[in-house]
């Protein structure tokens, strides 16, 4: 954990720069994918830049393991952008995102076009629900913070996401996406 070496027992262990600066280099990666995958390329870096501004200014309420934080962050930020933006623009970048980590994958392009395809007749729940575990890498409970629910609720919409997603694909379509921001 980074910096927790000195911390106390719910402090922050993000107070100083430095520490503040590797917990940046260790998480903007998977921030900016998270951000990504609901906005242009340009959106996300501007809603990684307001990210970790909001947690520098909160820095002391950070929690140890941060990333779920900053991801809820991110989709504070993105929500109240898309509150002012029509639901054609809305669906539109939110099928770029998908698009963009369909094409990064190691599968063929029929197999790519078949996974963004289905993906993206899921309803926004399940690939967020989806994406959450597979993309950002969170555990249950992470994505279950994230979302706002308990992880019994989280793991039951991940066992029905991914049931709707093998549907849509027939269940041939290898679900190689990506590997995670940062080689993990």
């Amino acid at each position: 954990m980074i910096g927790a070496s000195t911390a106390l027992p719910g402090v922050s262990s993000f107070t100083t720069h430095a520490d503040f600066s590797a917990m940046f280099e260790a998480t903007s990666a998977r921030v900016f994918a998270y951000a990504r995958r609901h906005a242009d390329g340009d959106m996300a870096a501007d809603v990684v830049g307001e990210v970790y501004l909001i947690a520098w200014r909160r820095r002391t309420d950070l929690p140890d393991a941060p990333l779920p934080w900053l991801l809820v962050t991110a989709r504070n930020v993105l929500h109240r952008y898309w509150r002012s933006r029509s639901s054609q623009q809305r669906l539109a970048a939110g099928l770029a995102g998908v698009r963009a980590m369909a094409e990064a994958s190691d599968a063929s392009t029929e197999e790519r076009l078949a996974l963004a395809d289905a993906f993206a007749r899921l309803s926004e729940g399940d690939r967020e629900t989806l994406l959450l575990v597979g993309w950002d890498g969170l555990t249950n409970q992470q994505a279950a913070g994230v979302l706002g629910c308990s992880a019994n609720t989280f793991a039951a919409r991940l066992s029905r996401a991914r049931q709707r997603l093998a549907e849509l694909t027939g269940d041939v379509t290898p679900l190689r996406l990506v590997a995670l921001p940062g080689g993990e």
